[in-house]
């Protein structure tokens, strides 16, 4: 049942008179010019395209959320907001007048921070790369992926997945983040290959690009090949007994050794 107060006004009447739930937050005022980044601690590469995006927006009246930053030492280090930070810096080298921004201050650990990141609503989402690099980070502040999926809401087997991916060789992180193969396709090629999932991958680019395809996915790597059951049953020899070196070429030297010392 909602409740009536008779005289409020506003919300922070209603802070201020100590409504139960009702309570203000800090926000802030800064010049633009003091923002800084702090290396790694922006888990997107910056994209030009969002941020001309976001210039477009804020010159239209667009009214953006506010950038979320820390202080250090005096100096003021954005936390959530790299893009729009961007966006302004560029915006008044080109001349135009913007006095002050909104911003709300961060509180929390270096771990905080990189959570801030992955769960932050605001901005470009985070890729399934760039995911694994900063579940490392976490892993490397002594983290577990229990604790991990219990603050992203992640499953473990996807964390897990992700940092594999982040540990995988560069050729494999390239493909990923230009497109050229699914995260989780890279994950299964880096499971079955090894080290050598980059050049199986890269392999299947081309035969994929053959066929009209832009990209490797677990369908492509399959192509057309036969089932199972339809391979088992054209390899069936005249006397029943299956040609095991045949369906399994990786081996098949070795099985024809065994099959020629009994």
């Amino acid at each position: 049942m909602t409740q009536n107060h008779p005289g409020a006004v506003s919300l922070k009447v209603m802070a201020e008179r100590k409504i139960e739930g009702v309570q203000t937050t800090k926000q802030f005022k800064v010049p633009p010019s003091i923002l800084e980044f702090e290396d790694g601690f922006n888990c997107r590469p910056i994209s030009r395209e969002h941020v001309e995006s976001l210039k477009q927006s804020f010159k239209a009246g667009v009214v953006w959320q506010p950038i979320v930053v820390r202080v250090a030492d005096g100096h003021v280090f954005v936390v959530g907001g790299h893009h729009r930070t961007v966006a302004l810096r560029e915006m008044l080298a080109e001349g135009l007048e913007i006095e002050s921004i909104d911003v709300t201050q961060f509180r929390g650990s270096d771990a905080d921070r990189i959570i801030h990141m992955l769960t932050s609503a605001q901005g470009l989402p985070v890729t399934p790369l760039q995911s694994g690099v900063q579940y490392r980070k976490l892993i490397a502040f002594g983290w577990d992926i229990k604790k991990i999926c219990q603050h992203v809401g992640k499953t473990p087997a996807h964390v897990g997945e992700m940092i594999r991916l982040a540990e995988s060789n560069s050729d494999v992180q390239r493909m990923v983040e230009s497109n050229e193969v699914a995260a989780h396709t890279a994950v299964k090629a880096i499971r079955a290959h090894g080290q050598k999932a980059g050049a199986v991958l890269a392999d299947e680019l081309v035969k994929a690009k053959a066929s009209g395809k832009t990209k490797v996915t677990a369908k492509t790597i399959r192509g057309d090949r036969l089932t199972l059951e339809k391979a088992i049953q054209r390899e069936i020899d005249s006397d029943g007994t299956i040609r095991a070196e045949t369906l399994c070429q990786e081996y098949k030297e070795l099985i024809s050794y065994l099959r020629s010392h009994p």
